[in-house]
């Protein structure tokens, strides 16, 4: 037990450090045509996968089962600066994080009663390629044989060159907590 909290302490702390000192920073060009990515890997109750803005979340619904720990990293990636990464998801009683998340440059906000915004802002006078969240959660419903409906949204924009219009991408996974296996199913 003693040696897994001394490994996980190490990882952060190296991760922390890479935070730090691996920012690739860019200058914004004049103009900036191609659209930013983005990924979303989450992993948990045997399950492992990473969504895409190239995915057709339209056909996608995540079933997570209840009260189990699901583990995620969410990036943004733009050669010519991001300028906002966001991911808009359930309440706390629906996806439960630590009290300290998520911290950082990283800021969370109630956007509505049933709804919360984690978002990323970049800085165009200091630009970066991208950004990267990771964090544990917890998905929760409201008790045994029951099942909550909710989504995960992903926005991305980046600063569209000096001149230009900015570019996004953005995807919606529909997501459904309850006492059952956690599989990704195909909707027809």
């Amino acid at each position: 037990m003693k040696k897994a909290i001394v490994l996980k302490a190490a990882l952060l702390v190296i991760l922390s450090i890479c935070n730090y000192a691996c920012i690739d920073r860019v200058t914004i060009p004049e103009t900036d045509t191609t659209p930013p990515s983005f990924s979303f890997k989450i992993e948990g109750d045997g399950f492992s996968r990473t969504f895409t803005q190239d995915d057709d979340f339209s056909r996608m619904q995540l079933n997570l089962r209840a009260n189990k720990v699901y583990s995620f990293v969410f990036t943004g990636d733009d050669a010519g600066g991001m300028a906002l990464l966001q991911w808009q998801l359930g309440e706390n009683e629906t996806i439960e994080f630590d009290d300290d998340f998520p911290g950082g440059e990283w800021t969370i906000r109630d956007i509505s009663s049933t709804n919360r915004m984690i978002e990323w802002q970049g800085d165009g006078v200091n630009p970066i390629r991208g950004m990267i969240l990771t964090g544990d959660f917890v998905a929760r419903n409201s008790g045994p044989n029951t099942t909550v409906s909710t989504s995960f949204r992903f926005f991305v924009r980046d600063f569209g060159g000096r001149s230009g219009t900015a570019n996004q991408v953005s995807g919606e996974l529909y997501i459904t907590i309850g006492d059952f296996t956690t599989e990704l199913k195909v909707i027809p």
